[in-house]
């Protein structure tokens, strides 16, 4: 195995990237007689007798767990000691991250040891001198353990176990202390489902009835946090002195004073941290819980950061479990936990600043500050073969990172290789001498095409079916027989396969009547011995007359694939966007001897038509990395993204975050309108609404007018005119392949072709054709008019996702043709037949990547927010019931409902008014409390007891779905 100079992943990481701890101990929470977990100051578990395991007893079981295949083994001594060979580096880079403890600064360029004496005294405080071979202790080094302890408390857990750990016997000690930040350690190590710390979570639950049968399930919760202890200098009345200007106080008090009268009038004042749970199950945002963080940062405040930061761990962790064992609990408010950890964490440990360096966009200008995620990507060296994956959500700084790698390791070459040309040709712009930027189509031609261009036999276009037709056999063509045989060709060119057998030949095909049906075995032979003719006739450099018989761009890097090329001159090849590489590609790469990485988001596939397989879940790795924080949007819009990715792809065990910049997703607009669609037929639809009227918007179409194809729609039109009216007229098919048609079978053969090719982008055309007629001329006119190339002017963008993917906008509107949801979660009984996963992954990746273009605004459809409710999130806030009141009688806004808020309730549930991409608003209101127990389940009971809403009306609301969306559902 290669060589790594990735600090200490061999032997804290498992074979997806998950953290392998030290040692199971590190999450035994110590516990009184009760079995109740107690926990000290600065994070810490109250001290008990029992010692932590030695530095090597640790070192040994973290050798135990295999990161490359999951077989358990021991690591020789030789590789653990290797693996601290750059401890004073680390060190150094330690010391550089933690500057802020010291007193002392050095001038650029001065060593550590030219600062003179250690302001921090030694042992012996200085009485008997110094040796003058002994080395200057470092000032962070000396501080004490409890100090060092608060410190690290802040950390995120990668740095404690990565770098931190490897420093030195003390710091190891530390983090590997069962005592120290114990819930943080569950945390993590319940989200990588480590079997004892399943064990421990389940018994919590268990043992304190946070179950999903029981009503009270919260409020269990609730008092579960509060038995909890803490450090006795803390001071309720100074605790909520500092709380006094939080919106959710006074609300957290009521519900407390009601449903808790206990813990809200302990002996000795009210207890805190269940007041501060209380004050977290209420949130309904991130910046309820960041205020929450900043009134208890106070002076006035008697609690620790370490003591508030367990406490957050603690709810989460629980939190996650409940919605694990399926108690309906919104996944908002560990959101909202999670995201603030991270970002307090990762703030302590952004300490690479970077100059302003351009960005992937020509002419403009980003300040890079690195992320530990990025950080961790440039400590590590390539080495001969080694396979690296980064990981990166939508906006996490991928290219960015890529560029900073090569700066750093300047002494190498690496190739950053693409798909696309426009964004290879705007990485040579950005990437240092030291890296060539290439498409594969580029090098595959420069070797392989460039022959054929030579002999004009290069296809410039896509081969199709009617192509193939004129080729076919006597007594064995049609389009449907000629479709089969170019997707056996496209599939042979997409595999690694160096022959073309009947693998290849598709299971499934559309018959003459537009069904799907299974291809008969005759017709599989027939289709392998077509595809094999048409493959040796393209391979030919000689002349040829037939289109069908010219080599085409997949073609020749087919070709090149299978001559096994060498790229012997780099040291590492980057591979971007490697969520859409074929298996072919992959291939290439892999077999190159230098070290890979492959770079994307395994959640932005959405070429899977086109034969990509995701390299990122399916190419054997050596290490992996991920970035998960995202530049481009705020929490709100980082949430429908991590929601839809959590809810419809059951990804949980990576989140992403954004920044701390305002974000908003209920309807209101800011900066650049995009308006983005699945298709291009609603594409148009968007383009002829927003540009009638006196005063027509100015409109941008994402890849320019031209490859729009609005002159091919011109063109479907003519050909839909009689003949006569095309003499009279004078109208001209300029598209040589439409104008064939004309003396053909007319538009009926044309459109009776395309349904047998299954040529999504004329059947769109078509479709606008039929859909708007003999206003096609006037509109077409209409939109070139107001079309301008440079988007920067343009009102509003329009395009597909397809298009759209690598962009980003100020306000993102989802058009309403994606994948639906067709009602809310607590609808869902009445429609027994839907499920989230009978939808493709390629349809939730275009919804996720469509709503990971948005910076600041993002304008849902009803459907997006019917998704989010799939997860919990109603956008629900509570208000003091007696708030509510002060007019008079409160009617419960949900339509079909007659109940009326009462006034012996504490809380009340508000629903905040949406706009969607519809314009139409939903207004919102308040709840009565049987409909917020349909809507957010045991939380419910936080605002009343359970006696007060069963005894409500229940509602059951009619389901009546749009026409368009219920052929939409029967479609999808």
């Amino acid at each position: 195995m290669a060589k790594s100079n990735s600090v200490g992943r061999d032997s804290c990481q498992d074979s997806e990237g998950d953290m392998i701890f030290p040692a199971e101990s590190s999450c035994t929470l110590p516990q009184d007689d009760n079995g109740e977990v107690r926990l000290g100051s600065s994070g810490a578990a109250l001290p008990t007798r029992k010692r932590s395991r030695s530095f090597e007893e640790e070192s040994n079981r973290a050798a135990e767990a295999s990161p490359w295949d999951g077989v358990t083994k021991k690591t020789p001594r030789h590789r653990l000691f290797s693996s601290c060979t750059r401890l004073r580096e680390v060190k150094q880079e330690a010391e550089d991250g933690l500057s802020q403890c010291s007193t002392v600064s050095t001038e650029p360029g001065q060593d550590i040891e030219d600062i003179g004496p250690d302001p921090f005294p030694d042992s012996y405080y200085g009485l008997l001198g110094t040796v003058p071979s002994q080395e200057v202790p470092s000032h962070i080094c000396r501080l004490p353990s409890e100090v060092l302890r608060h410190i690290f408390a802040f950390l995120p857990v990668e740095d404690l176990y990565w770098n931190l750990s490897l420093v030195c016997h003390l710091w190891r000690e530390i983090i590997s202390d069962p005592l120290f930040i114990p819930w943080k350690k569950l945390y993590h190590r319940y989200l990588i489902n480590e079997e004892h710390a399943v064990s421990k979570v389940d018994g919590i639950l268990l043992s304190h009835g946070i179950e999903k049968d029981s009503d009270l399930c919260v409020l269990n919760l609730i008092r579960y946090i509060a038995t909890t202890k803490c450090s006795p200098s803390v001071d309720p009345e100074r605790v909520l002195w500092s709380l006094r200007d939080h919106p959710l106080l006074l609300e957290a008090e009521a519900c407390m004073r009601q449903q808790l009268p206990d813990l809200y009038a302990a002996a000795g004042g009210i207890n805190v941290w269940a007041l501060v749970a209380a004050m977290v199950l209420l949130s309904s945002c991130v910046n309820d819980i960041q205020h929450l963080l900043f009134c208890l940062r106070r002076p006035s405040s008697t609690v620790t950061m370490p003591d508030v930061t367990e406490t957050l761990y603690c709810i989460a962790v629980l939190l996650y479990a409940m919605r694990e064992k399926g108690i309906n609990i919104s996944n908002r408010i560990h959101y909202n936990i999670f995201y603030c950890l991270y970002l307090q964490e990762n703030s302590c440990t952004q300490a690479t600043k970077v100059k302003e360096e351009p960005s992937v966009w020509p002419g403009k200008k980003t300040s890079i500050q690195l992320t530990h995620e990025q950080q961790l990507i440039l400590n590590h060296k390539m080495e001969p073969l080694q396979v690296v994956k980064i990981m990166a959500f939508a906006g996490t700084g991928k290219t960015s990172t890529l560029v900073k790698y090569a700066e750093k390791w300047s002494q190498s070459r690496f190739l950053y290789v693409t798909f696309n040309k426009s964004i290879a040709k705007q990485a040579e712009l950005v990437f240092p001498s030291n890296v060539i930027c290439k498409t594969f189509h580029s090098m595959a031609y420069s070797h392989v095409g460039r022959k054929y261009q030579l002999k004009k036999k290069l296809n410039l276009f896509k081969l199709t079916p009617f192509m193939v037709n004129s080729v076919l056999a006597e007594g064995k063509g049609g389009f449907i027989r000629a479709k089969l045989v170019c997707k056996t060709l496209e599939n042979f060119f997409a595999s690694a396969d160096e022959e073309l057998t009947i693998d290849h030949v598709p299971i499934w095909c559309k018959n003459s009547q537009g069904q799907r049906v299974m291809v008969e075995q005759s017709e599989k032979l027939n289709g392998v011995h077509e595809a094999s003719r048409l493959w040796d006739n393209m391979r030919k450099l000689g002349e040829c007359k037939e289109e069908a018989y010219q080599m085409t761009h997949d073609g020749y890097l087919k070709l090149w694939q299978l001559s096994k090329p060498l790229l012997a001159s780099f040291d590492a090849i980057f591979v971007d966007e490697a969520q859409d590489c074929t298996p072919a590609i992959m291939n290439i790469v892999l077999s190159q001897p230098c070290g890979k990485i492959f770079v994307g988001d395994p959640h932005q596939q959405i070429y899977t038509f086109r034969g990509a397989v995701n390299a990122l879940f399916t190419v054997p790795h050596t290490h992996v990395f991920y970035l998960t924080q995202s530049f481009r949007f705020g929490v709100e819009i980082a949430y429908v993204g991590a929601t839809i990715l959590d809810v419809c792809k059951r990804v949980r065990k990576k989140t992403l975050v954004g920044g701390n910049h305002q974000s908003g997703i209920r309807g209101d607009i800011k900066g650049q309108v995009a308006l983005l669609s699945r298709t291009n037929a609603n594409v148009f639809d968007e383009a002829v609404r927003v540009t009638e009227g006196d005063s027509p918007s100015r409109i941008h179409l994402i890849g320019g007018i031209k490859s729009f194809g609005l002159d091919r729609i011109i063109d479907i039109w003519t050909l839909l005119q009689p003949e006569e009216e095309r003499r009279k007229r004078n109208l001209i098919i300029k598209d040589r392949f439409i104008r064939r048609w004309v003396h053909k079978e007319g538009f009926s053969g044309f459109k009776r072709y395309v349904t047998a090719a299954e040529d999504k982008e004329l059947e769109a055309k078509i479709a606008v054709v039929e859909k708007y007629n003999i206003r096609i001329p006037e509109l077409v006119e209409r939109i070139e008019r107001c079309h301008i190339e440079d988007l920067d002017f343009a009102e509003y963008i329009l395009g597909t996702v397809h298009k759209a993917k690598g962009l980003e906008f100020d306000t993102v509107h989802v058009l309403d043709d994606f994948v639906k949801v067709p009602c809310a979660r607590h609808n869902l009984a009445q429609l027994p037949h839907f499920r989230v996963e009978s939808f493709s992954e390629d349809e939730w990746n275009l919804l996720y990547v469509a709503v990971t273009r948005a910076k600041k605004r993002l304008i849902m459809t009803k459907s997006l927010e019917n998704i989010l409710t799939l997860a919990g999130e109603y956008f629900l806030q509570a208000e003091l019931t007696s708030n509510v009141l002060k007019t008079g009688v409160v009617h419960c806004c949900v339509g079909q409902c007659n109940n009326t808020i009462p006034v012996d309730t504490i809380l009340t549930m508000k629903k905040l008014p949406i706009t969607y991409s519809n314009r139409k608003e939903n207004k919102g209101g308040y709840l009565c409390h049987s409909c917020a127990e349909q809507r957010i389940g045991p939380l419910a009971f936080l605002t009343a007891s359970p006696e007060q809403v069963r005894a409500m009306e229940r509602t059951v609301e009619d389901i009546v779905l749009p026409r368009h969306e219920a052929l939409l559902f029967l479609v999808f």
